[in-house]
């Protein structure tokens, strides 16, 4: 191991790496690993609930969840502990074919991740605006889009190969240097990686333009049909006040008659439950509509924040090093990291917000301890 020798005492990468790595990484490491067991934990349920459930099965835009917390739960298993294990050894890391591997997978689950969020939104808003019919095939066609996209985003990641190696990261001791997996310094301008990155935030403030307009529609048309169908049933309730009225009037007058007249009312109050329970299943379907596309959009909003931070704070860095070095520098680790916040929040926001998710886990897992309970008997 590179060693030298100042005043004295006896220093080695490994004794030098250690130590910046408890003055500067610690918060970033602890904000990695609470991220990756949660979204481990979060995207795992996802996939299992959204597969298994008869509920979940009934969303329109269900296959693109599971591809997306599949993607994500890949981020969370590797992408994040490799990029602890960059910051730890940030003067001996040695593996090329490493550092250039999961750079490309990180890359690879954020990008499709942005844009299959992007996807569920036009989905979305083709079918709540669009009124566009909800096809047998819909789930071949989203398992067509999703594989779609994903091609186009290792297409557009084949650069992260190209742009990240092994860098020379020299210590402040006179001489002593070692080698770090990160952006390749003869990539650090404006030309090479200034270009991409430029090209990959233009991307994203499409897709950012896209999911405002198309969740912007989308609450607006929800909302329509809400307040219309809320004056539809006073309308109708009201009618059947008047109606009920009358009948009170002619039952006082023809009760003589008592047999024929308790068959009317237990036909009309069978008719009336049966038109309660059709408003009541539809007020439920409109309000599952309302949540899920309320969850939708948080997870989206927060997904492209954190990847939007993560783009500008690399173009700072490569078009402003000076301003990076005196400004950001202290919570560079974090926010060059914040793609990552991506992989964690869809399921987050899921758990906290989605009540049928958390009554579908409940099933699940009541499922399982009853299975468990049963099969010594």
């Amino acid at each position: 191991m590179a060693s030298n020798v100042t005043n004295g005492t006896r220093s080695t990468l490994g004794e030098i790496e250690y130590q910046e790595f408890l003055d500067n990484d610690i918060p970033a490491t602890i904000f990695l690993i609470f991220l990756s067991v949660v979204g481990t934990i979060g995207n795992t349920h996802t996939i299992v609930v959204y597969m298994l459930s008869p509920i979940m099965s009934n969303y329109s835009v269900r296959v693109f969840i599971i591809w997306i917390a599949s993607i994500d739960l890949t981020a969370c298993l590797f992408g994040m502990p490799f990029e602890n294990i960059v910051m730890r050894y940030s003067y001996t890391f040695s593996s090329v074919g490493a550092c250039k591997f999961f750079k490309f997978l990180n890359h690879i689950s954020t990008g499709a991740s942005t844009l299959l969020l992007t996807a569920i939104a036009i989905e979305r808003y083709k079918m709540v605006v669009k009124k566009s019919p909800i096809l047998i095939t819909n789930s071949q066609r989203s398992n067509a889009i999703s594989a779609v996209l994903l091609v186009l985003v290792l297409v557009l990641s084949i650069p992260a190969v190209v742009f990240y190696g092994l860098n020379e990261n020299k210590t402040k001791i006179l001489g002593l240097s070692g080698k770090e997996c990160r952006l390749l310094l003869e990539y650090q301008n404006i030309r090479n990686a200034g270009a991409y990155y430029s090209i990959v935030l233009v991307i994203g403030l499409v897709c950012v333009f896209v999911c405002i307009v198309s969740y912007g529609r989308i609450l607006y048309e929800i909302c329509s049909q809400r307040e219309w169908r809320k004056s539809q049933r006073e309308k109708s309730n009201s009618s059947s006040y008047s109606a009920s009225n009358i009948r009170s009037e002619i039952a006082q007058v023809t009760s003589s008659i008592q047999n024929e007249e308790l068959q009317i009312k237990k036909l009309q109050t069978g008719c009336g439950d049966k038109t309660k329970k059709k408003c009541i299943k539809s007020s439920h379907n409109l309000g599952n509509a309302i949540q899920l596309t309320i969850n939708l959009l948080i997870a989206t909003a927060i997904s492209l924040i954190g990847y939007l931070v993560y783009v500008v704070t690399k173009m700072v860095e490569i078009s402003y090093p000076n301003i990076f070095k005196n400004i950001i520098k202290t919570v560079s680790n974090i926010l060059l990291h914040g793609y990552f916040v991506n992989n964690a929040a869809n399921s987050i926001v899921f758990f906290l917000l989605d009540r049928t998710f958390r009554q579908e886990c409940l099933k699940l897992y009541g499922k399982i301890f009853l299975k468990k309970h049963i099969s010594p008997a």
